[in-house]
């Protein structure tokens, strides 16, 4: 049998970052279901414990995600968002691609990850995850499919044979999707500067064995083979799964056959369960008349779908070339995203990856796929919309800026783009003028409120071209730290003791338990505790000892993160999230223009505010600077400090004043820490 090895794919991945922290992470897929991959695939990169309701699990992978200093990107076909996917909330780059020759087809995943621990220098290892996949970002390709992945690691320092070939995909990656971005592809650009640290090995083998290679799908799939292999493979025996075929298969065959002297090849049928065959007449035929080549099928322990035999097949969404001996222990497997098409095994055809792995079998391989000798009764061909199609979609990108409210167009296609009415649920929302071609173009104000309101509820909407079905599209969301949590809604107290919780766990157990009405109603709230909101009570921690820990932790928190993540930063000190500094403020003098709150505690609130504020600023110039409009709107809030202190005033206006005037400078003024000197 082969020595592949059978697994969830899900717990693969989280089994392969071993609860190491993700510094930077990118998923490269062609069909994608933005609310699938953030509530199921997310939370994978996170050693975390998670609530089962979703807007709670997402309010918990929002916090997380604030930790991955260079952020999380997925590039995905722009014909590739599923009709009945669900929309994006989180701070995930979302970067349609537009491949001209033919679909944007890779999977992959690449992840940045580096040890919890420290050497003994302090440092923590750094290493690079790559992962090449069959599974698309939906829920058949994680959940039901059969599907196929091979995964690297690249060390710190390390020598590879990978390296120079995944630099020059990054930078075709980036070449493709130059102008999408307003951060330079950061996600991306970390991995590629890790890569650069690394040596690249030049000869294709040791002790004769063959190093893993990396398929890029810039040359064609047998030249590839060919010349990372070469010798390696003649006179082997070759055993192809793919779902999908092109309509004069045995012209690949041929190739394949030929250049490699193969014995015998066996390609896998895909059948339902009816036993109604997944191809057309003339694929089946053409493969069936081909010298030494046969249908075949894989066993069931690889299709059924539980335990029971009775159970249903799943459908075989896995692409494999293997090559193996049936005399010597060689095995060679070409596992990736590469279907049985012209267009996806020729140069200038589909953008595709692949892994060419030598599997070192431990004694001599067997066929995997049984022959198939029976013709089927009906035929119903699968449409490879996920290989061949050029049609369909939109060339059109929206990105919307939460901290300037700015709304942008790009057209992505030779000349200006036609006029376009963009809908939500059928109602319009607005329409777009002709748009030039390469270039962000700046939206009326009227579009940008239209967004700000829409994108409040969902991230996908549809466009609407002239004599073209209507096409979905995810909005690019920037300055995520700016946009308005709907999720939950906590208090200043609620906050301020988020802030002094020091474990994700007792976060986590936080949020849970002051769960909103919007959580208990939705998937999941079954698994949920009801409890009553947070009482405010007259206690030690509630009044100032809780205030001054509270700060405590969010300045120890924001240094933490400076230089290196300002991601979190940002999120804590300028963000509109249900626990951001601006968000207390405003909640606080909401409280107090409505007189529901206590003045003292409400004034001592804002001047701890203050003395952290300022303490950061003296400390991280550059990062304040970067954000000087965030700054300046965090400013006029800290400045609403003498609305709190008036109301103080109008207590005691002979002698409160005076006592303000010296308790506010001693207050926001720092103790310098005493040295003991050791006796």
């Amino acid at each position: 049998m082969s020595a592949m090895q059978k697994a969830v794919l899900s717990e693969h991945l989280a089994e392969r970052i071993g609860g190491r922290r993700v510094l930077a992470g990118v998923f490269l897929t062609y069909q994608f279901d933005p609310g699938f991959f953030e509530l199921n695939v997310l939370p994978l990169l996170f050693d975390a414990s998670l609530s089962h309701a979703p807007p709670i699990k997402l309010a918990q992978l929002e916090d997380s995600l604030r930790k991955v200093p260079h952020g999380i990107a997925v590039y995905y076909d722009r014909n590739g968002i599923v009709p009945e996917s669900t929309p994006s909330r989180l701070d995930i780059k979302r970067i349609a691609v537009c491949h001209r020759t033919g679909v944007f087809h890779p999977k992959n995943v690449f992840l940045l990850v580096e040890d919890n621990k420290a050497d003994k220098y302090g440092y923590h290892p750094q290493a690079l995850i790559v992962t090449t996949l069959s599974a698309n970002l939906t829920q058949s390709g994680w959940w039901s499919n059969v599907e196929v992945c091979h995964t690297e690691e690249i060390v710190e320092n390390d020598s590879t044979r990978l390296r120079d070939s995944l630099i020059g995909f990054i930078d075709w990656l980036k070449k493709q999707t130059r102008h999408k971005t307003s951060d330079d592809h950061g996600p991306l650009q970390a991995i590629r500067d890790f890569l650069r640290q690394t040596r690249n090995l030049t000869q294709k083998s040791s002790s004769g064995v063959l190093r893993t290679h990396f398929y890029d799908g810039r040359t064609e799939v047998a030249g590839f083979l060919d010349e990372v292999a070469g010798n390696a493979l003649q006179g082997l025996n070759l055993e192809i799964i793919s779902p999908y075929f092109s309509e004069r298969p045995d012209k690949l065959l041929q190739d394949l056959a030929d250049r490699f002297a193969l014995k015998e090849i066996r390609v896998y049928l895909p059948r339902d369960d009816s036993g109604k065959a997944l191809c057309s007449p003339k694929v089946f035929e053409n493969i069936r008349k081909t010298e030494n080549v046969e249908w075949a099928r894989l066993p069931d322990e690889y299709t059924r779908n539980g335990k029971d035999k009775k159970a249903k097949s799943r459908f075989v969404h896995a692409k494999v070339y293997r090559f193996f001996s049936l005399n010597l222990k060689k095995e060679y497997l070409f596992i990736g995203s590469v279907n049985f098409t012209a267009s996806a095994h020729q140069r200038n055809g589909n953008a595709e990856t692949a892994f060419f792995v030598d599997m070192l079998p431990g004694r001599r391989p067997e066929w995997m796929l049984q022959t198939d000798s029976r013709k089927p009764l009906e035929f119903a061909a699968e449409l490879e919309d996920e290989g061949a199609s050029t049609e369909g979609g939109t060339n059109l990108s929206l990105r919307f800026h939460w901290d300037t409210q700015k709304a942008e167009a790009f057209w992505d296609a030779p000349g200006p783009s036609p006029a376009l009415t963009i809908q939500w649920q059928k109602d319009v929302l607005f329409s777009l003028a002709p748009l030039p071609s390469g270039e962000w173009t700046s939206l009326e104000s009227s579009v940008a409120e239209e967004l700000h309101r829409v994108l409040k509820s969902t991230s996908v909407l549809s466009v609407v071209e002239k004599n073209k079905d209507p096409a979905l599209i995810l909005v690019q969301e920037e300055g995520m730290h700016a946009k308005p949590s709907v999720l939950f809604d906590l208090t200043p107290e609620e906050i301020l003791r988020y802030w002094s919780l020091l474990t994700p766990a007792q976060r986590a157990e936080f949020l849970n338990v002051r769960a909103p009405q919007l959580a208990l109603t939705d998937e999941g709230s079954e698994l949920l505790a009801k409890v009553d909101r947070l009482a405010i009570k007259n206690t030690f921690f509630d009044r100032f000892a809780g205030i001054f820990l509270a700060f405590g932790s969010l300045e120890r928190t924001v240094r933490e993160a400076l230089p290196g993540n300002t991601r979190d930063a940002a999120y804590r000190l300028f963000g509109q999230k249900y626990d951001s500094l601006p968000n207390l403020l405003g909640k606080v003098i909401k409280a107090s223009e409505e007189q529901t709150d206590d003045p003292i505690y409400s004034y001592v609130t804002f001047l701890c505010a203050r003395q952290v504020v300022d303490a950061l600023k003296r400390d991280h110039g550059d990062f304040f600077r970067e954000q000087a409009k965030s700054v300046s709107d965090l400013e006029a809030q800290l400045d609403r400090c003498a609305v709190l202190r008036n109301r103080l005033s109008e207590q005691d206006a002979a002698e409160m004043p005076k006592f303000l005037d010296w308790f506010e400078p001693w207050f926001l003024r720092r103790a310098k820490q005493i040295h003991v000197e050791e006796s």
